[in-house]
Formats: C-alpha cells, sequence, structure tokens
C-alpha cells in the first residue's frame, strides 16, 4: 500500500474529490485561517497533489491531447469527435473539456497561490522545520508554474493571477503568453531549487520533475508557435535542464519498454520504476477512488466483443472505441525491429467461452478427425490482431480459415481477390498501456493504475530535441540512441506469435535487433536511403526542418497516446501539415488558427472592465482568432 499523505481540504466552492492511495481525513473549513497552519499548509499541498488526478479523470484526458492528430483519429465511439474533426462543434462554448480544464488550472493556480503567501509565514525560519518549508514551498511553486504550462500550451495568452482571489473577481483579463512563460520558468526554477532529489513518500515531487518540466518549458518558447516570445538562451536551458535529469538525477530507463505498461498489481513493479519522474496516484481502495478513478484505460480499447467466444470481461477491458491509431501511427515503426510495436497494441484475446465458435469443417481441418469439433475451447486463443504491411497477399479468406482463432488482418485479399482490410473504426489494434483489470468488474470505469505524466523516455527526447535545434546531430542522436537501444529485440527475446504472423518473418529469427536500430543523420538528410524509410509528409526538405520531423517520429514510437501529442504538433507548427496528410477525418476542417484551443465562453461572459461586463466586440477581441 503506497503512504498515504493527502487530506482533502474544502475551502469556500473549491473541492478536491477523494484521494485513492491514501487515508483520508475530510477536512470541513469556510475560511482561510485554516491555511495559516501547518496542518492546514499540509492539506492544501496534498489537495494540490489530488489536482494532477485531473489529467487521467476523464474524457479530456485524450480529446485535449490524442484527438486530432496525426497520431489518432477516432473510432466508433463519436460523443467527442469535435476535437478531432475540428467541426464547429469546437468552439469557446463547448463545456465538457475546455471549463473543466480551465477551472481546474485555475483552482490550482488559487490553491498554490495561497500556499506561496503562506508557508514562509507559517513555517517561519525555524531549523527544525525548515527542510520541511522548502519542500513544501516548492511543490507549491510547482504545481503553480505547472499549472500555467498547460494553460498556455493550449491557450496562449491566459490571465496571470500571482495572489490569493479570496472573493469573486471579474476584471481578470488575458496576459501576454511572454509574461506568463517568465512566471512557469520563475515557479519552476524555484521548485527545483527547493525540492529534494528524493521523494520522501511515493508520488511526490522531486527535483528532477521541476528539472524535466523546465527543460520542457524552454523547449516550447524555442520552438515555432512561440518564435515572436523565443529568448536566445531558450535550447541551451532546455538541453542543461534535460541532462540534469538524464545524468544527474539518479533516474534510470526502465530496462524493457514492455516494463512500464506491464501493470500486475496495484502499486506493483511498474508504477515504482526508477524512469517515472511523476504520475497522478491511483490504485484499488474503491472508498477512496473519487468521483472517476483513472478512466484512460477505456478509450484505446477496440470492440472484441463480438468475437467469437468472447464476451466484455475485466481483462481485456470497457472499450469505448474512442481512439483509433491512424495508418501513419502504425507504419510509423519498423515492425521487423522495433519492439515497440507489439509492446504497445494488443495482439490476440483468449477465448472466456464457446458462444459462435466455428467448427472445423472438411476444407480447413489440419486432420479428418477434428471435422465437426470446436475450432478452440474456453482459454484457448479466440482472435489475433494482426498488423501486417501494405502489399502483404497471404491473408486470403482460405488461408485465413485454416488458423482456429479468428484472424483480423489490416491487410488482407478478398474473395475477388482484391486488395482489402478486416479493420474498421470498430475493430483495431488496442493500445495496451492503459488497461486494468484490477478494477471491481468489467463494467467499473473508475481505473486503479497511476497515471504517468512524465518519464525519463520523454526526457531523453526532449534533450534530443534540443541539441538538435542547436545543430548538435551527434549529440541527439545519442540520446535518441538510447531509446532505440531498449525498443530494439534483445538476443533471444521471445518475439511472440503475433509478431512472426505479422511479420512473415521466420521463427528462426531471434536475433538482437540493436544494430538495426541505431539511428545516424542519414535518416534526416535529404535524398539518403534512411531518409527515405522514415515518414516525413510531402513538402518537407532541408535537413534541420527533417530533424523537426525526425523527432516527432521518434515521439510517436515512444510515447504513442501518452497525451503529449497535440501540444508537440502545436508548438511545433506541424499540426495541419501532419494533421491534413496523415489524419484523413481532420483533414477537411483543420486550420491554422487550430493550433490554439477557444477560450471558454463562460470566462469571457463573466469578464468585466471597468465594473462592466464585455459587450460582443470585446470578447471577440478577448477570443483567440479564429472562433
Amino acid at each position: 500500500m503506497k503512504k498515504s499523505f493527502i487530506k482533502i481540504a474544502l475551502l469556500g466552492s473549491i473541492m478536491f474529490s477523494c484521494q485513492d492511495f491514501l487515508e483520508e481525513e475530510m477536512v470541513a473549513v469556510l475560511t482561510q485561517e485554516r491555511y495559516e497552519t501547518a496542518a492546514g499548509i499540509e492539506e492544501l499541498v496534498n489537495g494540490a497533489y489530488e489536482g494532477l488526478r485531473f489529467f487521467h479523470n476523464y474524457e479530456w484526458a485524450y480529446t485535449l491531447t490524442n484527438y486530432g492528430t496525426d497520431e489518432f483519429t477516432n473510432g466508433g465511439g463519436t460523443d467527442q469527435v469535435m476535437w478531432n474533426t475540428y467541426t464547429g462543434l469546437l468552439a469557446p462554448t463547448e463545456t465538457s473539456n475546455l471549463a473543466p480544464l480551465w477551472d481546474n488550472m485555475y483552482s490550482q493556480i488559487n490553491l498554490t497561490n495561497t500556499g506561496i503567501r503562506n508557508i514562509p509565514v507559517v513555517f517561519g525560519n525555524d531549523p527544525t522545520t525548515v527542510q520541511l518549508r522548502d519542500t513544501r514551498l516548492g511543490e507549491v511553486h510547482f504545481f503553480r508554474g505547472f499549472s500555467y504550462l498547460k494553460l498556455v500550451e493550449q491557450f496562449g495568452d491566459v490571465p496571470l493571477k500571482l495572489t490569493p482571489t479570496e472573493s469573486d473577481e471579474s476584471d481578470f483579463p488575458r496576459d501576454p503568453k511572454s509574461e506568463v512563460m517568465k512566471v512557469v520558468m520563475s515557479d519552476l526554477r524555484a521548485a527545483a531549487a527547493l525540492l529534494p532529489a528524493t521523494a520522501s513518500q511515493p508520488g511526490r515531487l522531486t527535483k528532477a520533475a521541476a528539472q524535466h518540466f523546465l527543460a520542457k518549458a524552454y523547449l516550447f518558447r524555442a520552438s515555432e508557435r512561440n518564435e515572436d516570445i523565443t529568448v536566445t538562451t531558450d535550447l541551451d536551458s532546455a538541453a542543461y535542464f534535460a541532462d540534469e535529469v538524464i545524468l544527474n538525477s539518479g533516474k534510470t530507463l526502465a530496462p524493457s519498454f514492455e516494463d512500464l505498461f506491464h501493470y500486475t498489481a496495484p502499486n506493483g513493479p511498474n508504477e515504482m520504476l526508477s524512469e517515472i519522474i511523476l504520475a497522478s496516484q491511483f490504485d484499488d481502495t474503491q472508498a477512496l477512488l473519487g468521483r472517476y478513478g483513472n478512466q484512460t484505460h477505456m478509450y484505446f480499447l477496440s470492440v472484441y466483443r463480438f468475437f467469437p467466444g468472447m464476451t466484455r470481461d475485466l481483462q481485456n477491458g470497457r472499450e469505448f472505441q474512442r481512439l483509433l491509431p491512424t495508418d501513419f501511427a502504425l507504419d510509423n515503426f519498423d515492425m521487423d525491429n522495433d519492439s515497440r510495436l507489439f509492446k504497445s497494441f494488443q495482439g490476440g484475446y483468449v477465448a472466456s467461452n464457446s458462444n459462435s465458435v466455428p467448427t472445423w469443417t472438411e476444407s480447413n481441418a489440419p486432420s479428418p478427425d477434428l471435422v465437426g469439433e470446436l475450432k478452440f475451447q474456453p482459454g484457448d486463443t479466440a482472435a489475433i490482431m494482426v498488423i501486417n504491411k501494405k502489399g502483404d497477399t497471404r491473408f486470403t479468406p482460405g488461408y485465413k480459415d485454416t488458423f482456429a482463432p479468428l484472424i483480423i488482418a489490416r491487410h488482407s485479399v478478398g474473395a475477388d481477390g482484391s486488395e482489402s482490410t478486416d479493420y474498421d473504426i470498430s475493430t483495431y489494434p488496442s493500445l495496451l498501456k492503459y488497461s486494468d483489470p484490477f478494477r471491481t468488474n468489467f463494467n467499473d470505469a473508475k481505473g486503479t493504475r497511476d497515471g504517468i505524466i512524465a518519464r525519463l523516455g520523454e526526457t531523453y527526447l526532449i534533450a534530443a530535441e534540443a541539441y538538435g535545434r542547436k545543430g548538435d546531430y551527434g549529440k541527439a542522436l545519442t540520446y535518441v540512441n538510447a531509446i532505440r537501444e531498449r525498443a530494439a529485440y534483445k538476443e533471444g527475446e521471445d518475439r511472440g506469435r503475433v509478431y512472426y504472423l505479422s511479420t512473415g518473418n521466420s521463427y528462426e529469427e531471434t536475433g538482437s535487433t540493436v544494430g538495426e536500430m541505431m539511428a545516424t543523420e542519414d535518416a534526416f538528410t535529404p535524398g539518403t536511403i534512411e531518409s527515405q524509410k522514415e515518414i516525413y509528409p510531402a513538402g518537407v526538405s532541408g535537413k534541420s526542418e527533417m530533424f523537426i520531423h525526425f523527432i516527432l517520429n521518434e515521439k510517436a514510437r515512444e510515447l504513442l497516446g501518452e497525451f503529449h501529442r497535440w501540444v508537440d504538433l502545436s508548438r511545433t507548427k506541424t499540426l495541419v501539415q501532419r494533421g491534413v496528410q496523415f489524419n484523413a477525418d481532420a483533414a477537411p476542417n483543420l486550420r491554422e488558427f487550430h493550433e490554439l484551443r477557444p477560450v471558454p465562453q463562460g470566462y469571457l461572459d463573466a469578464l468585466q472592465k471597468d465594473g462592466t461586463p464585455l459587450d460582443s466586440d470585446e470578447k471577440t477581441a478577448m477570443q483567440n482568432p479564429g472562433y
């Protein structure tokens, strides 16, 4: 059981929901005085940790991060598709995702403003509490900087408020993103100086978390979307802070990519890995899961319950079929050598019953004595999801029928000999990074696993991008290849039946693929054989431009579905370029103004200037262009 350290504080109208990995003590308070005591400060800071759960609670986890990009398009679940298709429904009046992000970040900011003001006063300079004072102050500085970074990533200019709001305020205009980013850097630098190198309890912040987000913030400001506010030293700072995490924090990459996501028990080995820098904390204590729990386990799953021998079950998940991987997302992997493809997606399903299981016939039975027998029994493989290459002509109806399990091939051959596919908007490879078989039952939405917010694999790629943008491609490739070495198959590693069936490679191929995975500058040098293996959007030319897209491709392989993609495409101003080419559902409506989100209408309607509500022209001027 994780150590509990969060108590929930209620102050005025701000409520933080119950914790999962913690003992809970509800403290009902109607005044600020509670936060002027040491006990109140503990409740305040612990409530800020509760705010991290927001990023994995509900559908805003993916609508604001994965939809509408080159990696994922909409599957059969259509509740939030405007975030992928960029129709007019993606508007300031949208309240299911925009308003929660805005409101939760500002609630968090207000909480941390109180902490930043009160912590030095409450603890003073007492030598017995100075370390605790500094740690708590570092935590609230981190949370404020982190929250403002999340806001500016999505909206650009946002209101800056650096003192507690203790009564209704309506004169709260947007501030320039340049000023917001200064606060982000200042807060995260303060956090890096104050936070300990080692967490006192699982889930608490460390210096490495502040340094990781400093690197990310400096890279964000150095990117194309922010070229109007870029500072000349931003790339140096991004590289420096990423190096601090990689070289000096004691953090290490997990031995295998699969280790990160192989969830064997709540608070189990994968949640304790050194690679994890920051995660929202959950476990299987039902009374403490709050309203939502971690619901990301539902959104990446294909419908499987209609396969022969299958019904919806706990192991395979509650399939909301929201996010369908694009062709780019699958083709972007070197499937012969890069283990991340088959370690990221579900390849097989095990039968739970004998319903609708076909029988062997004279034309397909492996032996005459099997004719009339069920092709498989409960506990056997019921279906295999084949991720094969275009042009693969093996999977004819007759060939697929010779297998006991149902074969679902990405590229197959129709009865008339034409190219076909067994995939559709509800049938596709399910991303396994968030699977959660430790819920109470198969319909339970409240997930139990921690939600990774930052990990060292991303830090390596932040460093690589920073060095590459500086022109130091050799250093950049050092970091890329460290990630790729882990991604390669190791000597003698069991690659699994789905790998061999999908690739068509011989089962005798069990050697290391580290050599094949090592990248060189040829991968982003125009005209080389290696660069032709990468998937670059049409019109990309020149080494520096190709490098940015190479890094985006590598991030898509390492961080697929990990809630970073929209921001990465937006900040590099490649959202339209890559979205139009690789996401057919987004292409018709996607425009440059979509690089920023619409500012919530509720904020604009409540805003006043000199005590008077804004008129329609003033609201339009306050809104991001295009909305």
